[in-house]
């Protein structure tokens, strides 16, 4: 492929040679542009748009995937710190520079939300809110210098412009003008030639109308709301239409609490109203579950609850959390991509696998901390577990079993034992004695991996309040889960019936 794009490329210079002036500069825009396209959609490279907003390739990066053996990789880092992870954000960059060459067949692509109070950083890497970066060098000050600006898509996977573009859409006018501004090609709709007023508009209905493409434009000062669906929704977006390839990792770190329903506290004076918020798995869900991902890593505490992986379970096939809080510098990006690095090919197990061991990596040698992470497939293994579970637990004769399981339940540390009662799951299952689930247990065919430092958890934990009134400060919110909306007559149904004997 690479040796048929340099010889049409070669002939269509030569034609473009014969002209003059601004007819040779038209003819070689569309070259380039047309370039762009072909290798683009021959999954070989991947178009960064220029700072300039003028259309032009920038630089064009390598995908890893260009033989059967082995399948191209996308690896997304979102880091939300427009809160007291402002400090842990930006450390967390400098460890994605650090280790991208270890893995520098695949594009990073980096979404920096950070505090806007940046008076204590030097003056060389001091800069205020939303940023998105492509690393492709160790040096952090060189890559925070080049700063992504967000065109218009060029290129677009056709079920995704028809269902989050033209679908968002209320008014067909808009719905008509859009469509007749791309031509679908294959499975993708391609970008025609417009003018600067075309490609405003375009923008405008993208951005406000379908809440699709991120308002990073130009060199302005932007701060968006990285805890919202909407920011980690057109994130994705932006790197599914400019990045191409097989498979796409995405790290997400941040605050998070599991399942329970975000803070409402006031954040301290002159801060955001972001800096005080987790983020929420019905966020999460409703972000990525039309749009999702390969492997899902939730580097932040608490995410590796039931409830939270079956609400996620269509927005990836992989998910990496952790059971218990963690540090705020949270997982070593350096150690987690020089570890994906070591391996000849990418497997999206083998990539859960790695990001869970990446922990006991970057924290096995401490004393301090009590970690429990854990790798999960999504997939019918893990959907027949939580069904079978859901049965036994609902099931009348189990409740004298369950009664005595949840009084020898093992907290989890870190969870406040009446704000977040929370409990080790597997053992309690276990204690059950069904057939079916002791099965499941014993070939853990959902659980991929798990990793835990100075702990003797599991990996994933479940719902169990500590009295009859933690239960009903929390019903309501517990209600509205999935985990418990699918299944009323499951776990859910018994809660009422276990505060009173613990």
């Amino acid at each position: 492929m690479n040796e048929f794009i340099r010889r049409w490329e070669k002939g269509n210079a030569e034609k473009a040679a014969t002209l003059s002036g601004k007819n040779r500069g038209r003819a070689m825009k569309r070259l380039f542009l047309a370039a762009a396209f072909v290798i683009a959609t021959a999954g070989s490279g991947v178009l960064i748009l220029s700072p300039d907003m003028a259309g032009r390739p920038l630089t064009q990066l390598p995908l890893s995937g260009t033989s059967p053996a082995r399948e191209s990789w996308t690896l997304a880092f979102y880091l939300a710190g427009d809160n007291s992870l402002e400090r842990d954000q930006i450390k967390n960059l400098r460890e994605i520079c650090a280790g991208s060459q270890a893995v520098a067949g695949a594009p990073i692509v980096v979404f920096v939300d950070r505090d806007d109070d940046v008076s204590r950083d030097s003056i060389l890497s001091a800069w205020k809110g939303t940023r998105l970066f492509v690393v492709t060098d160790e040096d952090y000050l060189k890559v925070i210098r080049k700063p992504v600006f967000v065109d218009i898509p060029r290129f677009v996977d056709a079920d995704r412009f028809e269902r989050a573009i033209l679908a968002r859409l209320e008014n067909q006018r808009d719905r008509d003008f859009l469509s007749g501004c791309y031509t679908r090609q294959g499975n993708r709709y391609l970008l025609k030639e417009c003018d600067p007023a075309t490609r405003e508009r375009i923008r405008v209905l993208l951005d406000r109308r379908a809440e699709y493409l991120l308002p990073l434009k130009g060199g302005g000062h932007v701060n968006l709301d990285a805890t919202g669906a909407g920011t980690l929704s057109r994130f994705v977006h932006f790197v599914k239409d400019n990045f191409p390839s097989d498979r796409i990792l995405l790290c997400i770190t941040g605050h998070g609490n599991g399942w329970f329903p975000g803070e409402t506290a006031q954040p301290p004076a002159n801060r955001s109203a972001e800096y005080a918020k987790n983020f929420e798995i019905a966020s999460l869900r409703q972000a990525l579950a039309g749009n999702p991902v390969d492997v899902l890593v939730l580097d932040m505490c608490s995410m590796a609850d039931i409830e939270t992986a079956w609400e996620l379970r269509e927005c990836a096939r992989y998910l990496v959390g952790n059971q218990t809080a963690i540090p705020t510098m949270g997982l070593n990006y350096t150690m987690f991509l020089e570890r994906l690095g070591q391996r000849a090919a990418w497997t999206p197990e083998d990539m859960a696998h790695d990001a869970a061991d990446a922990y006991r990596d970057t924290y096995g040698d401490s004393r301090q901390f009590d970690i429990s992470a854990a790798a999960f497939d999504l997939g019918e293994s893990f959907r027949v577990f939580v069904r079978s579970f859901q049965r036994a637990a609902g099931d009348p004769q189990m409740l004298t079993a369950i009664r005595k399981a949840a009084r020898e339940a093992r907290p989890i540390p870190g969870r406040h034992r009446n704000r977040y009662p929370m409990a080790d799951l597997l053992p309690l299952v276990s204690a059950l004695g069904d057939p079916e689930l002791d099965s499941l247990l014993s070939e853990k065919r959902f659980v991929v991996n798990h990793t835990a430092v100075n702990s003797s958890l599991s990996g994933i934990s479940l719902y169990l309040p500590s009295s009859t009134e933690c239960l009903q400060r929390q019903q309501k919110g517990y209600a509205e889960t999935s985990f418990a909306r699918d299944f009323p007559h499951g776990w859910a149904s018994i809660l009422p019936a276990l505060p009173a004997d613990r």
